[in-house]
């Protein structure tokens, strides 16, 4: 039994020194900003795997940003010549200010499909027939005004004749586009190097 005299002690005192720490401890609030900020870090990553890289490229100038596979179609579809709109522009998520515009195709040299923004200027493009990965279609080789020259397979169909642009799927596999979409009236010549077939499988 406590003797009398000593006084009481503290509320602080009785409860002991780990109580008063929590009891003085300041609660940070930065945890919940470094949540949010990862959490928009992985919301942008999403966003950058799943949409396409494109590239607006006209004669002095070129426009980069996102397109929304679900706003053109598939690779494969685009291939076929067959968007999901027509192509007089497209809609992109401007890399630099990040304002989504519809950005006009009528002008340019060429839309490009990316595999990164950065490129690989050191990469000399590979021209070869025998080794390019198999995709059915027309190979060709376009030349533009500016000197670019690229080969690809585009679709064997009447639309690279009729219309005013078409889909083209460059055979180097090691270059950075994916698919070309090419307006015509920025080519200087075009070639047809031959027929590309899926080999048929043994019965």
């Amino acid at each position: 039994m406590e003797q009398e005299g000593r006084g009481k002690r503290s509320a602080n005192q009785l409860q002991g020194a780990p109580v008063q720490d929590q009891a003085v401890r300041p609660v940070t609030a930065e945890q919940p900003r470094i949540v949010r900020s990862q959490a928009k870090s992985q919301v942008a990553e999403k966003e950058l795997s799943e949409a396409y890289r494109v590239v607006v490229r006209y004669e002095n100038h070129a426009v980069r940003g996102l397109a929304e596979p679900h706003e053109l179609g598939s690779i494969e579809q685009l291939l076929r010549n067959d968007p999901i709109y027509p192509l007089d522009s497209i809609r992109l998520k401007l890399l630099d200010s990040g304002t989504v515009e519809d950005v006009p195709t009528r002008d340019a040299k060429a839309v490009f499909f990316v595999k990164t923004f950065d490129g690989d200027l050191r990469h000399r493009a590979l021209h070869f027939h025998e080794h390019a990965p198999v995709v059915q279609g027309l190979w060709v080789r376009v030349y533009f005004y500016d000197g670019e020259m690229i080969e690809g397979i585009i679709s064997n169909t009447r639309d690279f004749v009729l219309e005013s642009g078409f889909f083209l799927r460059p055979t180097d596999p090691n270059g950075n586009n994916t698919l070309v979409y090419v307006l015509k009236g920025g080519l200087k010549d075009f070639h047809v190097l031959g027929m590309r077939n899926v080999p048929k499988s043994p019965n």
